[in-house]
């Protein structure tokens, strides 16, 4: 796993932005979604 840098301007509009919320009001996100939020270069 990669390790996240301290540096990153991570910040939490950035995983409202993918947010899902299915039918019982349940948040979710995907995880290839979150692949580029959190800057991982590939998919593994």
């Amino acid at each position: 796993m990669q390790k996240l840098d301290k540096n990153e301007n991570y910040t939490s509009q950035s995983f409202e932005n993918i947010k899902h919320i299915n039918e019982n009001g349940i948040e979710f996100w995907y995880a290839r979604e979150l692949q580029s939020v959190l800057n991982y270069k590939e998919w593994r």
